[in-house]
């Protein structure tokens, strides 16, 4: 019996992080988009454009989820992360700071910490359900393959290969993504 209420003690603890860290991304893309706010008529400024310092580069999952094979087997393919607890994700996710232009393949990767609430992201955001999405739920996909555990951020990557990763705070600095280097050595994980 203690075991079955450490086991849901430790999961809701999980995704109480999951939330945190979306809340921390969020906090950040508010404090980075506060300096200089992100304008349609203007291009972005390049510090809309952050990379996520933690994210294993060269990383390629074991398993690629069914809804992401076109990005697995690109030569180069964009992921685009949004959060169902992240205010600036549902601005970008509602095209209200641009459209979502990247080269095809793209596909979209909801993190959730529950699977009802990426539904109804999804739902009130139809213009990213014109691309592949996957609902990542508690983030655990996108964490233990790349540790990825920040939103918004788009994901690039070559052959099933991560490249680069970078959080933004407006569709329009997408255009900004600087020339991924191909990894140095193969995957290591």
């Amino acid at each position: 019996m203690v075991e079955i209420v450490l086991g849901i003690a430790v999961f809701v603890l999980a995704i109480a992080v999951v939330g945190l860290f979306a809340m921390m991304g969020e906090l950040s893309s508010q404090v980075a988009g506060a300096a200089q706010p992100a304008r349609l008529d203007q291009a972005a400024a390049p510090d809309h454009l952050h990379p996520v310092p933690e994210a294993r580069i060269g990383a390629a999952p074991a398993k690629w989820p069914a809804e992401l094979a076109a990005i697995r087997d690109a030569e180069r393919a964009h992921v685009l992360v949004f959060s169902t607890t992240c205010t600036t994700c549902a601005r970008i996710a509602s095209g209200e700071t641009g459209p979502l232009d990247l080269p095809s393949p793209m596909a979209i990767v909801v993190s959730t910490p529950r699977a009802a609430a990426a539904t109804a992201f999804l739902e009130s955001h139809p213009m990213i359900t014109n691309y592949p999405h996957l609902v990542d739920v508690g983030g655990s996909w996108l964490s233990s393959n790349f540790e990825i555990s920040i939103s918004p951020s788009v994901l690039v990557f070559g052959n099933g290969q991560l490249l680069s990763a970078h959080t933004f705070t407006a569709a329009s600095t997408l255009t900004q993504l600087p020339a991924a280097a191909e990894p140095a050595a193969k995957a290591t994980g």
